[in-house]
């Protein structure tokens, strides 16, 4: 008995010692943000503050573009998750119901272009775009953005469609319902907490990519939010450190939002992606 309390106990400070390790630099952030200038450059740290200070908050709206890179980013992300699950749900139903010669073949091509690093396509990327005009462009960054996102949604939404029995697809074909059919009414409520999770990958690795927009956008009009950010630091002589923190509360604002709106969802889609066969 004692052994398991003191077990319990070590676990217990462990996991405290990981939380207070993984969020201290969310509250650092966040507290930074409420800070005046004197109070950010003092030799030792203040970790609580009694009033808050928003001019930073005022200043980045006022002075920077960070209402228009917000608003890019959520535009960038938003289409490219919803278009990548798009593609990616048809896909996966596609190879996980249909057994043809080929299809092992073309699931581990999938996850084998997911495993090549982005910047290895930056390059020609720029390359093509500049030739097609499509270099600081919304349209163009999404694009590229799908074409990374994909590989990985398509491989998770195969291993969610294979949970699914094939008696029920057999007991639908029964029942004269198409393929569409199937996929729209059966397949996809059945793995509806699997696309959130899907949803959420993408969408998170849209909103904070940042070597393909800091190459292919240029324009202040065109860049999304961690370029934006960067941008900051570049045109002030002194790092602005509470008008950063504030563009970094703001930045962590839709990752806040999903997190607790979603999370019964993302506990059943990780519980439920396992391939079988």
């Amino acid at each position: 008995m004692k052994k398991k309390i003191v077990k319990s106990a070590g676990l217990l400070i462990i996991l405290l010692l990981l939380g207070v390790l993984f969020f201290f630099p969310v509250y650092w952030t966040i507290i930074t943000s409420f800070k005046t200038k004197a109070q950010v450059f003092v030799e030792r740290p203040i970790l609580w503050i009694d009033t808050l200070y928003l001019d930073n908050y005022i200043e980045i709206f006022r002075k920077s573009y960070v209402a228009t890179f917000f608003s890019n980013s959520m535009l960038v992300a938003v289409s490219t998750t919803v278009i990548s699950l798009a593609l990616a749900t048809m896909a996966g139903f596609g190879l996980s119901r249909y057994h043809f010669k080929g299809n092992k073949i073309i699931k581990n091509s999938v996850i084998a272009v997911r495993m090549i690093p982005a910047l290895v396509y930056t390059i020609p990327y720029y390359i093509i775009y500049s030739k097609i005009h499509l270099l600081d462009t919304m349209t163009g960054l999404i694009m590229a953005y799908i074409s990374f996102a994909l590989p990985l949604a398509i491989w998770l939404s195969i291993s969610f469609f294979y949970e699914i029995p094939d008696e029920l697809y057999e007991a639908a074909e029964i029942d004269g319902c198409t393929e569409y059919g199937m996929y729209t009414k059966i397949a996809l409520p059945l793995v509806k907490a699997g696309l959130v999770v899907i949803a959420i990958l993408v969408f998170i690795g849209a909103w904070n990519e940042f070597g393909l927009a800091l190459v292919l956008q240029s324009s202040d009009a065109k860049k999304t939010l961690p370029i934006g950010i960067a941008s900051m630091v570049q045109t002030h002589k002194d790092t602005p450190s509470g008008s950063l923190a504030a563009a970094g509360v703001i930045a962590m604002i839709p990752a806040v939002i999903l997190s607790m709106t979603t999370q019964k969802y993302i506990v059943k889609g990780t519980m439920a992606g396992a391939v079988k066969g």
